[in-house]
């Protein structure tokens, strides 16, 4: 099973997050945009994972949970990963050290947990769409996309599995810890 942990999207931020994305489906050719359920922030991405390895994962979750409080979230931007006349749209958010605080609990209690820590130093964004086309450039796009200054409170960290059902691509929350009140 794929697997990736993550920071689930409030519903009023999905809707944010929708909004933005028709904006940039006006400006794409074309491109592979992310369902609105389906919207999230991965701080950890495990990609094939074990059954047996669940439990560790849980377990790393809740402890990652334990030590963190709920902590403002808010969208600033939308911005591109370019692969050629292809790229990733993704919509950004105001880094915080409440957010890379709870990255690096998380790697530290995977770690313990006996996975590798993450490759890449965390880069806080929400994917809208991949193998995305520009009709001009994705710098143009970035221009003429409006993003409202949107908050959510994160107030738990969830293991995702990502499934395909009936051909369609779905992250099905396997385990959500909400973060201890302090």
């Amino acid at each position: 099973m794929r697997t990736f942990i993550g920071i689930g999207m409030s519903e009023e931020m999905k809707e944010a997050l929708a909004q933005i994305q028709q904006q940039c489906q006006k400006n794409c050719k074309k491109g592979n945009f992310t369902e609105k359920e389906n919207f999230h922030m991965t701080l950890h991405f495990f990609g094939e994972t074990t059954r047996d390895d669940i439990s560790y994962l849980k377990q790393a979750v809740f402890e990652t949970a334990q030590k963190n409080k709920a902590f403002p979230l808010y969208l600033n931007r939308i911005g591109f990963f370019q692969r050629g006349e292809k790229g990733i749209i993704w919509a950004g958010v105001k880094e915080s050290k409440q957010l890379f605080r709870l990255f690096e609990a998380l790697e530290r209690n995977l770690s313990r947990q006996g996975f590798a820590r993450e490759k890449k130093a965390l880069r806080p964004h929400i994917t809208l769409a991949r193998e995305a086309v520009a009709y001009g450039s994705f710098l143009q796009m970035e221009r003429n996309v409006v993003v409202e200054q949107k908050e959510m409170l994160v107030d738990a960290i969830t293991l995702f599995e990502s499934v395909r059902i009936k051909g369609k691509l779905v992250y099905r929350p396997l385990f959500r810890e909400p973060f201890a009140k302090k």
